[in-house]
């Protein structure tokens, strides 16, 4: 498994786990509140209510009712007699009744002309159901006042209307009505909650599903956030693998990933310089077999033709008068051609074996001064501007002069007929400075970055030695040596050390 699907599955794990648990926890508890909406035996109580209220109100409807046509049969027409009277009193109060009314029709309508009550109940203001009793006699001969009474109606002979009824709450027929329509909610409200448990959990289970979405997007942003990297870096890895060296990454990511990614690019610098550094390690070590070689072929050549040369140099008396002028000439060039040869057969030699330095304290205004007396070119005059006081270094006296000789030597070369090359001594902070600056051509652009190298040389005669003895002396010496265009024309040659300090030891930087 890759480090992105770990990295995906450890974030998942930590963002549904607890949406796991709490979508449990909710899912128990919404179950929980949604039931107690429905008490267990509330419904039922609620049907017993309506039951028993319906069959209540249909017994006192029906005892209501038969009574009232009992009492219309037995009574005769007319105003009612003492007796009747009497009679509906005690009649009343065994029937449960609260009332009996007589009304008779004037008109369109009723008017109540008696009322009769049980003994010992008196009435301020009668009940007049006179606006109701055309209703009830058109329907069911019942009334159901909202004033507060149940009344059944029926037709005495002579045309009256007799109502008998009870006198019941105010309120009476909405409550029954409200307890009819509770059940009725009740039993919808047991539907809702069905649907409102599905409902919740569909809510849940889409909240679920979004943040399951949102986690694995999360998940998968932040662990291509933290993969990328790390897979630039194995990419980055294999070219340096496959000998890239110069490749960087873009140090992208975390604080940690940023600096991986610096270390990274630091890493493959420091291989480069290494790589750099053994390849120009094995290039000086093939360059000074080389020279080495050469100088030992050019020491096997040479010598038996110096002493060749030496043995004819001692014959000139033989020869005749008038072809020795030409002789000697001839010995005298192939002399100076040995002489040459000699000369570049020991820079081989020198080159190839360069001796450690024998180091001690020297003044270097002094060895540079010895340097430009022992040097002599025909055309060109040497100056030099020394240090306001003594320039003390630690080094190799003999090292340093053929360092500064052969410097002197290429700006004499490179200077035109009648110029001056200029030598000039100085101190820069902790280090000596050695100038030598000519009025030629300047550098050459082709090979200015290799003016260094073994062979690289732009002049017709030369071996391509000189700048690198110098650049291996003043290494050996702690110091550097470079070259730039001067300005004005020609080239500036510097050559910087390291001072010695004034107890004696070598102020040396690298």
């Amino acid at each position: 498994m890759t480090l992105r699907a770990r990295l995906i599955l450890a974030f998942l794990a930590l963002a549904l786990v607890p949406t796991a648990l709490l979508t449990l926890f909710t899912l128990d508890r919404l179950g929980h509140a949604i039931a107690l909406w429905n008490t267990r035996g509330v419904d039922r109580a609620l049907e017993s209510a309506l039951e028993v209220s319906k069959t209540a109100l249909a017994r006192m409807e029906a005892q209501t009712r038969s009574q009232t046509e009992d009492w219309a049969a037995a009574l005769p027409g007319g105003r009612l007699s003492p007796a009747s009277r009497t009679a509906l009193r005690a009649g009343i109060r065994a029937a449960g009744l609260d009332f009996v009314q007589v009304y008779r029709r004037e008109g369109a309508g009723w008017s109540l002309v008696e009322e009769i009550l049980p003994e010992g109940v008196l009435s301020p203001v009668p009940l007049d159901l006179s606006k109701e009793l055309p209703a009830a006699l058109d329907a069911d001969h019942l009334m159901r006042s909202p004033r507060g009474a149940l009344a059944a109606t029926a037709v005495l002979r002579d045309g009256d209307a007799l109502v008998a009824g009870m006198r019941l709450p105010p309120d009476f027929f909405v409550s029954v009505r409200r307890v009819g329509e509770g059940v009725g909610f009740y039993r919808r409200f047991g539907v809702v909650r069905d649907v409102s448990r599905t409902y919740m959990l569909l809510l849940v289970a889409v909240l679920v599903l979004a943040l399951t979405g949102a986690s694995i997007w999360a998940a998968t942003a932040l662990a291509r956030s933290m993969t990328r990297p790390l897979r630039d870096l194995a990419a980055a890895l294999e070219r340096v693998a496959g000998g890239d060296l110069e490749f960087r990454v873009t140090p992208d990511g975390a604080r940690e990933l940023r600096m991986l990614g610096e270390r990274f690019n630091a890493m493959t610098g420091n291989l480069a310089t290494a790589r750099e550094a053994v390849l120009q390690a094995e290039r000086e070590a093939a360059w000074r077999e080389v020279a080495r070689r050469l100088a030992h072929e050019f020491k096997n050549i040479l010598t038996p033709m110096s002493l060749s040369l030496h043995r004819l140099q001692r014959r000139v008396s033989a020869v005749p008068d008038d072809e020795r002028r030409a002789v000697e000439e001839s010995l005298q060039a192939l002399a100076r051609g040995v002489d040459q040869l000699s000369r570049l057969a020991m820079q081989f030699s020198q080159y190839a074996r360069l001796p450690e330095p024998r180091r001690e304290r020297i003044d270097l205004d002094e060895v540079v001064r010895a340097a430009v007396g022992l040097h002599e070119h025909e055309g060109v005059r040497v100056e030099v501007t020394g240090a306001d006081g003594e320039l003390p270094v630690w080094g190799d006296t003999l090292l340093l002069s053929r360092a500064i000789h052969n410097l002197i030597l290429n700006g004499c070369e490179a200077s035109p007929g009648g110029s001056v090359v200029q030598v000039r001594l100085s101190r820069s902070s902790d280090r000596a400075v050695v100038e030598v600056l000519d009025r030629g051509t300047g550098l050459d652009a082709g090979v200015r970055s290799r003016l260094f190298e073994p062979y690289v040389s732009t002049k017709r005669r030369g071996s391509g030695l000189g700048l690198s003895l110098v650049r291996d002396i003043a290494g050996q010496h702690g110091g550097e040596i470079t070259l730039e265009d001067r300005e004005g024309g020609g080239a500036c040659a510097r050559l910087t050390l390291p001072l010695a300090s004034e107890d004696g030891r070598e102020a040396m930087n690298g």
